[in-house]
């Protein structure tokens, strides 16, 4: 059985390297050689010769990976150009140059759909054009359903605007006389309609009033007679008004609203442009009629044209682009360390005594034996058994005498080792110079954060597993987290004019000084440097943010005692080591604007908004830094206008007063 199984391991291997080494084998040098000259059209942006190359590589060898994924590359490649080019020549109504480009990219790409169906709506724009007056521009189906959709839009009325046919009252002065005549007597100069409630406009039955304007727009008369008459009127087309009271019932009533979507374009981040909205809503005073796209960035309003026009002005004060700043932070590191060991030292000894090894050589009351095999007991007068080996010297912790052998001793049984001893003198100087040049950019307002170092891994937590149940298996869990090392740059930065920058930066420089073992595990012990502060500068001012110094000496002395102080033989007896240490850090920032804030509307004065109640805009006249027209144009109080009137004003419905 093992001879048949290594057999078949055997012949699976064979036709395992029969079938790779005819695919590695495949490519021959003329497929290469065309498969380079490809690569070189194709650098060139040549994706037909590119394709012809890989096409005619891809011959040579049908069943190659790196000529079939070539080939197949470049197809999608010269589909997509040949696309974009034939919809180019579209617009410009080159039909036939267009067809001939999605023709080039179907054959290039024989599976592109859209290109099959470019070529079918280029032929019938192409059959359409033969049948159409010469000159007239053919359109695609698409762009025929965009231009239904325009102007349908297109056909929506905005908010009418009175255009009079005398838009300035030079003198109306006028005595005793109601409301409805008011109206009447100012539309009357201007050319202009004037249409009234059925129900009445007067509050106070009976009631007159007295006008008098000079020099004033047709505008400004109407809200003269609408505010002392405490009433309201809104235009209906371009040559007629319409009059009611000045209640909340008739603005309801009869008060017409505007849709508009608004796009914020400069909020960046979903909670600015949810700052803009709320701006929005509570600076116009809307509780409904308001509402925001974030998806968008769109904000959509309804409300009165008077309202409408507030909220744009709004969206347009607060939809600045943020001002921008770049700091360069220098931080500059230099370490030295100086080492200084120069004496004598015992060899192999850790303090300052001599060690003395005592032996006695005969002891009284039987011998005494050390480093022997076997097994045997020691006593003082009996000797144990087992096989006697060499006799060696013992040190004095190890040998036990009795006061009666005492007596025997003699300066025979005593021995004094001298340690071997080793002169030093080393010098060691290291010396570490560290610059790092970062650029941050940030927004205002906005925070920007640079790290340069590693993360280093130490022990947070343990935890060992009780044994609950018999046969159950104890585990330890140690759960780890990593430190970052390194420099960190915390910046916020707020412009507060043209040139002047404050900033909230925090800098940590840190380090691993060593490794300690705490509960037998080795943990990195981290040095830090940390400068935090609120600072304010110009453009391009330099601020040392923190120079930071860290001088240490300390000197070590080792040797015999009393020796080591004296001035010469300190040297001979002992060993004196100096560390020098003296690290300096220096951290600077230098800002500058590179986009200033946007103070176009710091001298606006405001704008009218209405009252409590109603919200109400003015504009300026669009002639308002010419010079006054010449009175001889205006045409007199009783006397027809010069200019032939619209068919509507020339019998205003509803006249009646003098």
């Amino acid at each position: 059985m093992k001879v048949s199984n290594r057999l078949w391991s055997w012949a699976t291997l064979v036709c395992a390297l029969a079938l790779i080494v005819p695919a590695v084998q495949a490519r021959t040098k003329k497929g290469d050689k065309l498969l380079k000259l490809g690569e070189k059209a194709e650098a060139l942006k040549d994706y037909d010769t590119a394709l012809n190359y890989y096409d005619q590589a891809l011959d040579t060898d049908t069943g190659e990976p790196t000529y079939i994924l070539a080939d197949q590359t470049i197809r999608a490649k010269a589909a997509q150009v040949h696309l974009t080019q034939g919809r180019k020549l579209q617009q410009q109504q080159k039909l036939e140059e267009a067809l001939l480009q999605f023709q080039k990219a179907f054959l290039a790409e024989p599976s592109s759909q859209i290109a099959l169906q470019e070529i079918r709506q280029t032929t019938e724009m192409i059959k359409e054009r033969a049948k159409a007056p010469a000159g007239t521009p053919i359109l695609t189906p698409a762009e025929k359903a965009r231009q239904v959709v325009e102007k349908r839009i297109g056909s929506l009325e905005g908010p009418p605007k009175l255009r009079p046919i005398n838009d300035q009252i030079s003198s109306l002065k006028m005595n005793n006389q109601p409301a409805r005549v008011l109206y009447e007597s100012v539309g009357k100069l201007a050319g202009i309609n004037v249409l009234f409630d059925p129900s009445g406009i007067d509050t106070t039955t009976g009631k007159n009033f007295n006008l008098d304007l000079n020099n004033v727009t047709l505008e400004e008369a109407l809200n003269y007679v609408g505010l002392v008459t405490h009433t309201f009127w809104k235009p209906i087309s371009r040559n007629a008004i319409f009059v009611t009271q000045e209640t909340d019932q008739k603005r309801r009533e009869y008060q017409d609203e505007v849709v508009k979507v608004f796009y914020v374009q400069n909020a960046s981040t979903p909670t600015e442009f949810t700052e803009i909205f709320n701006g929005v809503r509570t600076g116009a005073k809307l509780t409904t009629g308001v509402f925001s796209v974030p998806s968008q960035n769109a904000i959509i309003a309804r409300g009165t044209p008077d309202t409408i026009a507030l909220v744009e002005k709004l969206i347009h004060d607060l939809d600045k682009p943020k001002p921008e700043v770049v700091i360069d932070v220098i931080v500059m590191e230099v370490n030295k360390v100086k080492t200084t060991t120069i004496g004598a030292a015992l060899a192999g000894q850790g303090g300052l005594s001599l060690p003395i090894n005592f032996t006695p050589r005969n002891p009284v009351g039987g011998t005494s034996t050390t480093g022997t095999t076997g097994t045997g007991t020691t006593g003082t007068g009996t000797t144990g058994t087992g096989t006697t080996g060499t006799t060696t010297p013992s040190t004095s912790t190890g040998q036990f005498i009795t006061l009666a052998q005492t007596g025997h001793l003699s300066s025979a049984d005593f021995a004094l080792s001298i340690p071997s001893t080793i002169v030093q003198a080393l010098l060691s100087d290291n010396t570490t110079h560290v610059l790092q040049r970062p650029q941050l950019r940030a927004t205002d307002g906005g925070q920007a954060s640079l790290k340069i170092g590693e993360k280093i891994p130490y022990v947070s937590g343990s935890l060992n597993s009780a044994v609950a149940t018999p046969g159950s298996i104890p585990y330890a869990t140690t759960q780890f987290q990593q430190i970052d090392v390194g420099t960190e740059i915390d910046l916020k930065p707020h412009v507060n004019g043209p040139d002047d920058i404050s900033m909230h930066i925090k800098v940590e420089i840190s380090n691993v000084l060593q490794d300690i073992n705490i509960a037998g595990i080795e943990e990195p012990e981290i040095g830090q440097q940390v400068d935090e502060a609120d600072i304010r500068m110009r453009d391009g001012e330099v601020s040392i943010l923190g120079g930071l110094s860290d001088k240490e000496l300390s000197t070590s002395l080792s040797g015999l005692p009393g020796f080591t102080n004296i001035p010469l033989l300190g040297y001979l007896f002992g060993t004196k080591t100096k560390i020098n240490t003296d690290n300096e850090i220096l951290i600077a920032l230098i800002p500058h604007i590179v986009r200033a804030p946007d103070l176009s509307n710091m001298d606006d004065e405001g704008i009218l908004a209405g009252s409590e109640q109603v919200v109400r805009v003015s504009r300026r006249p669009e002639t308002a830094t010419a010079a006054p027209a010449p009175a001889a144009v205006k045409p007199p109080v009783n006397t027809p206008p010069a200019m032939p009137l619209p068919a509507p004003a020339q019998n205003p419905p509803g006249r009646s007063g003098p």
